[in-house]
């Protein structure tokens, strides 16, 4: 019979003791050897990365499973097959930021000039209309003021376009063999935009050395400074934790041109916030080894969430899963919007808009004497199912039951504008993913 015993930390000093101890004192003990299957519970004690944590992508699982095996050799250097292992260690998740093109630019009045001055051309009022192809004009443009640009870059130009209203627009580019190749690249929106005025650079002091002097920052100022009061200051209804902000200044360097600056209200103050960085959450993960005779495996590692965010492919997955099952929910004004969840593919974004459902898309009379409340529980339901239906199993090859799932996606009205998040988890028996009940605000 082969005799299993349970081996910790400290019971692991028993494999430095000699044999002759048992042969004397224990009759048949040759006759009845101890298979070593260790079965151990503790925390990493080996050396982490200079940055302090394990990343969980698959090239730190494999830096992993080395430190372990390290570790878990020292301790255990006699273990047979089958042993296993559940070690405590720090682990970083990297929730990608927005992506951005290698060059942003905003035409000028001068690049619009330069496409002709005439009736029906953008130099006219120094934008785009419905009757002028903007694609046309875009790459002509970037033929010959990106006439250099290397292969294989991108670049997002921001434009004006009239439709009764200016409104800024966005088109991206990669730059290919033969001219250049339309790309999307979701671009971030803040909750809040603003410009300083005159008065706002006066407000911060108008003596040499402060922004009121010549309307303007410069580089011996500090815009992270000076910016987060004046946020706080003139704009207390926007200080609601997770509000982010974009507040466009002067800046001079030999010449005065228009800068851009992000702010994140966290509760207490406005923030300096960077949408295009990668966010790294650190957590203690469990990982679970096994031994299968030669090596220590890395199972899995359990505990922790992988966050999600929202992508183009995302919205257009829903829409046409809309559009193919639930028709009669499609957008009567357009093709990019419908109302079953609530999907704008042009923004994106999940427009909530109470009124706009029960006025034009309140199917059957579905909503008829629903609170306001009632009809977001609805809509949350909604997209829970999508989320859970389409949008994760297209973004997770491998799901693991012992995540959380945090899906964020933007919203248009409805509780409120701004980014949210569902969790969910992956139940194996029915092989579906589970949402657990909430939303919250980002």
């Amino acid at each position: 019979m082969k005799k299993n015993l349970l081996y910790t930390l400290c019971a692991s000093l028993l494999f430095f003791t000699g044999c002759d101890y048992n042969e004397d004192n224990f009759e048949g003990f040759d006759d009845n050897p101890i298979g070593n299957v260790t079965q151990y519970e503790g925390e990493f004690t080996g050396t982490y990365p200079s940055d302090g944590y394990f990343l969980t992508d698959d090239a730190g699982k494999a830096e992993l499973t080395s430190a372990l095996n390290t570790m878990l050799s020292e301790l255990f250097y006699s273990s047979d097959k089958g042993s296993a292992a559940k070690i405590s260690v720090l682990c970083g998740t990297v929730t990608p930021g927005f992506e951005s093109a290698d060059v942003n630019y905003t035409l000028t009045n001068d690049d619009y000039d330069s496409m002709g001055t005439g009736d029906g051309e953008p130099g006219k009022y120094n934008n785009f209309d419905s009757g002028m192809d903007v694609d046309a004009y875009l790459r002509a443009f970037l033929d010959g003021k990106y006439a250099d640009m290397t292969v294989g870059k991108t670049i997002s130009v921001t434009y004006k376009y009239y439709s009764g209203s200016t409104t800024n627009q966005t088109k991206s580019y990669k730059r290919v063999e033969n001219g250049w190749e339309s790309v999307e690249i979701a671009s971030f929106v803040a909750d809040k935009e603003y410009t300083l005025t005159k008065e706002d650079y006066d407000s911060m002091g108008t003596e040499s050395g402060q922004p009121g002097k010549y309307d303007n920052f410069d580089a011996n100022m500090d815009v992270d400074f000076y910016l987060p009061i004046f946020l706080k200051e003139n704009f207390p209804y926007w200080a609601a934790e997770g509000t982010t902000c974009k507040v466009t200044y002067k800046f001079y360097s030999g010449g005065t041109s228009d800068k851009d600056a992000f702010y994140k209200f966290n509760g207490t103050t406005w923030a300096p916030y960077n949408p295009y960085e990668d966010v790294v959450t650190v957590e203690t993960k469990i990982a679970e080894m096994t031994f299968d005779g030669s090596v220590w495996v890395l199972d899995r590692l359990v505990g922790g969430s992988l966050t999600l965010n929202f992508e183009q492919g995302d919205y257009e997955a829903l829409l046409q899963w809309s559009l193919e099952n639930k028709p009669e929910y499609k957008s009567t004004q357009y093709d990019t919007e419908e109302y079953y969840f609530g999907v704008s593919t042009y923004y994106p974004n999940i427009n909530n808009a109470y009124n706009t459902w029960r006025k034009y898309y309140n199917v059957g009379g579905e909503y008829d004497g629903l609170t306001d409340e009632q009809l977001q529980a609805i809509m949350d339901e909604r997209l829970a199912f999508g989320i859970a239906e389409i949008v994760l199993p297209r973004r997770v090859e491998v799901p693991n039951s012992g995540l959380s799932y945090i899906v964020v996606y933007t919203v248009y009205q409805g509780r409120g504008a701004g980014d949210y998040a569902m969790s969910f988890t992956y139940d194996d028996e029915t092989a579906k993913y589970v949402w657990t009940g909430t939303v919250v605000a980002q």
